[in-house]
């Protein structure tokens, strides 16, 4: 081997030496390889410089492959983007230049085949990139690993290098990837659009159902009870798709058979059928999702919510309600001070939060039923639901129910893919999402021994769920016993939790509303402090420097405020306080102020919006 392969190589080992040891054998078949073998070979561009051409294809610039590679990483902006990503890299040149103009950003490296880095070795020269601060490689990393270690930056924080030449000798593979993080985008985008759409809806049911923390028990005193039970006990998720209706009917022998788990939408149409689920579970703070319940009643069921759920929610007459863990702010910081809940997965639909419960329980084997992510016979919801019924009730003459459905159907980029049964099936943007959500985590449950299967076929065909049987299923014998004693660890683990919380000597509700209300008072003051400070400099340039000094001052005592994180809630996005920066000032000290006065003024607001709910509730 050359001395360039010896230095790289070298610096590789140096810099990483736990994957120069997984990847020694790689190295030895590496070096073993002669001219012929390698996967592509190397040649003089017009410059001088050398490029590479593999399968006929050249893999830089024939003519200049350095200033195509100043190019190609001219797209990241330092303001916007905190990664460069490259799915491939050639030579590489281009992560060679990235490594000398940003040293300070993250720089990920994504290969799945060795020979291919190993060639690079080889042929140019690496030192840039190997010493660059923030380095990471994934070379030859399982398709699952490299998309989880992707999903660790937001998808507008990342810039994706990605040339088809590059990616050619495993096309698949990156094809993979690359639709990862566009399901990843589309997330980001939908948590941005809701987050700004919602969030005073969360804030306000958030503080009007503050009590129900210090006085509800959580979720958490079901976890794992189904895996001590000597009897294995199946959970079945019931969704609200069209599907649904074919299991209906033998719902009332499949609850004494398993324990069901109902979504919000669903439960109407179970209780139609003549029967309560164990469980119905409603985690959107939405009026319309406690719709849903409106004018019913479950007497047997246990009711899962969440802490910002729309108040009315809590009077649902049924035989329990329990909290799940807050994904909002607020009930984070109550949380942490009054006892976990416990949490449960969030993938945007509640199906997706009544799927992990069933894991989180304990259940070996979770069936879905209705979890359609489609449109099977042109339907959206199962008939009967509060979907299908406020269609009808709200429609008229120029807006009729058949028009909703038809904005259903087409509203977010509708496409066909195929069912289990291979048949086409009509879906959309939104559920790729939620179907790319239960890829990955039912892969991560069944590498746990969990196994997740649907009973209705007709639903769109998501990897790593298998079709059962109903009739299968409905031959088991009954799970009376194995039911009861479930629900009776739950109690028992519930009642030791609270007498270790007593022990623990942790604060009541009320210290703890008391302590918060002072924190935000605290929050309130050091906002304004900022946005007098900021005018200040504002009015007189020449206290600027003072100005900036007494800011960080107040930067770290706002950054060591519990606080902070929910008032979070109601601050601005990302993407609004662009919006809201837009018009300020370009000359860098005054735009520092003005935009410094700003998130003052926006914390502000926000700790205001918070007082004056909790005053209200």
């Amino acid at each position: 081997m050359n001395s360039i392969w010896n230095k790289n190589l070298s610096l590789f080992k140096e810099r990483f030496p736990a994957l120069a040891d997984m990847l020694a054998g790689d190295i030895q078949k590496f070096e073993a390889l002669g001219e012929a073998e390698l996967p592509f070979s190397v040649e003089s561009a017009k410059n001088g410089e050398l490029t590479a051409i593999e399968a006929g294809v050249p893999l830089h610039s024939k003519y200049n492959p350095g200033r195509e590679a100043q190019q190609q990483v001219s797209q990241f902006s330092a303001e916007k983007h905190r990664a460069g990503v490259f799915l491939g890299f050639g030579l590489g040149y281009a992560p060679a230049a990235f490594a000398r103009q940003h040293p300070d950003m993250q720089l990920v490296l994504v290969e799945p085949d060795a020979m291919h880095l190993f060639a690079a070795f080889r042929a140019a020269d690496w030192q840039d990139i190997l010493r660059h601060p923030q380095l990471v490689f994934a070379v030859q990393a399982p398709l699952d690993s490299t998309v989880a270690l992707l999903s660790q930056y937001r998808s507008s924080s990342i810039c994706v290098f990605a040339v088809p030449a590059w990616q050619a000798h495993a096309k698949e593979f990156f094809e993979k990837v690359g639709g990862a993080l566009v399901r990843s985008r589309q997330k980001d985008e939908i948590n941005t659009n809701t987050l700004e759409k919602f969030a005073h809806l969360w804030l306000s049911n958030s503080c009007r159902n503050l009590h129900q923390l210090g006085t509800l028990d959580g979720v958490s005193k079901f976890m794992g009870a189904a895996a001590a039970l000597q009897e294995e006990l199946p959970f079945i998720v019931l969704a609200a798709g069209p599907s649904l209706d074919s299991v209906l009917p033998h719902l009332a022998a499949l609850k004494e058979r398993a324990v069901l788990v109902c979504v919000d939408t669903a439960l109407h149409s179970c209780l139609a059928a003549g029967v309560e689920p164990d469980f119905i579970v409603l985690v959107d703070p939405q009026y319309a999702c406690a719709m849903h319940l409106e004018f019913l009643a479950a007497p047997s069921s246990v009711l899962i919510t969440e802490s910002a759920a729309w108040p009315s929610v809590f009077r649902f007459c049924c035989r329990e309600t329990v909290l799940c863990g807050s994904l909002f702010p607020i009930g984070q910081y109550f949380e942490r001070q009054l006892g976990s809940k416990g949490m449960l997965g969030a993938g945007g639909s509640v199906t997706t939060t009544a799927w992990d419960f069933a894991r989180s329980c304990g259940a070996r084997d979770i069936y879905i039923a209705g979890m359609d992510l489609g449109f099977p016979g042109g339907q959206t919801h199962i008939r009967g639901s509060q979907f299908e019924e406020r269609a009808h009730r709200c429609s008229g003459r120029l807006h009729t129910a058949e028009n909703s459905t038809a904005d259903s159907l087409m509203s977010a980029h509708p496409s066909y893919a195929k069912d289990y049964n291979g048949n086409t099936l009509l879906t959309d943007s939104r559920m790729s999402v939620f179907s790319w959500w239960f890829e990955s985590n039912c892969a991560k449950a069944r590498a746990a021994g969990v196994q997740t299967y649907t009973l209705t076929p007709q639903s769109l065909a998501i990897a790593g769920i298998q079709v059962a049987d109903t009739a299968a299923l409905l031959a088991r014998p009954p799970a009376t016993a194995a039911k009861a004693a479930f629900f009776c660890a739950a109690q028992e683990r519930a009642a030791a939790e609270k007498k270790l919380r007593a022990q623990q000597g942790l604060p009541s509700y009320e210290a703890v509303l008391d302590s918060f209300i002072s924190k935000l008072g605290t929050l309130s003051e050091l906002a304004q402090k900022g946005i007098r400070l900021c005018e200040k400099g504002i009015r007189n340039r020449l206290k600027a420097p003072q100005v900036f000094q007494e800011l960080s001052g107040i930067d770290r005592q706002i950054l060591c405020s519990e606080a902070k994180e929910a008032a979070a809630l109601v601050f601005p996005t990302e993407r609004h306080l662009q919006e809201l920066s837009g018009n300020l000032p370009q000359e860098p000290q005054l735009r520092s102020l003005c935009y410094s006065k700003l998130i003052y003024s926006e914390l502000l607001k926000a700790v205001r919006e918070y007082q004056e709910n909790i005053r209200r509730s």
